[in-house]
């Protein structure tokens, strides 16, 4: 079994990572650190090439300390919130961990949130870190 970890470039990400790598030692388990993009024409090779370095930046601390992960840079054609609960299901994660950040109200009518659709849709248990 393994944890889903979704990354991205936010102030969030290191204390996901504290989080993610004291869950996967608690269960004895690997993680895999994703980050998604959309692709094509809505994703530059900047965008990609940024998501490789944060990804490779969250593997290597996991490692260093002590903790067996993965990278997964997503660029499947789906919104993140699709991509992460699809990837979940693929892997047969066991948890899923990811990012909140405080919206207003109407932000959330106008773009819905990443992390509530996949609180909402997901099958696995599912971890938001503010």
């Amino acid at each position: 079994m393994a944890i889903v970890v979704a990354v991205d470039h936010s102030e969030r990400t290191p204390r996901i990572l504290d989080f993610a790598v004291n869950e996967a030692k608690l269960r004895n388990e690997k993680l895999l650190f994703i980050h998604s993009l959309y692709g094509g024409d809505k994703t530059d090779e900047k965008e990609i090439e940024a998501g490789e370095r944060l990804l490779d930046y969250v593997v290597s601390l996991a490692q260093s300390r002590g903790v067996e992960a993965e990278k997964h840079l997503l660029v499947r054609g789906k919104e993140p919130e699709d991509d992460i609960v699809e990837f979940a299901e693929e892997v047969d994660a066991s948890l899923i961990i990811i990012g909140v950040r405080k919206r207003r109200p109407a932000g959330k009518l106008l773009f819905g949130s990443v992390a509530q659709q996949v609180i909402l849709n997901a099958k696995q248990p599912v971890v938001c870190i503010k």
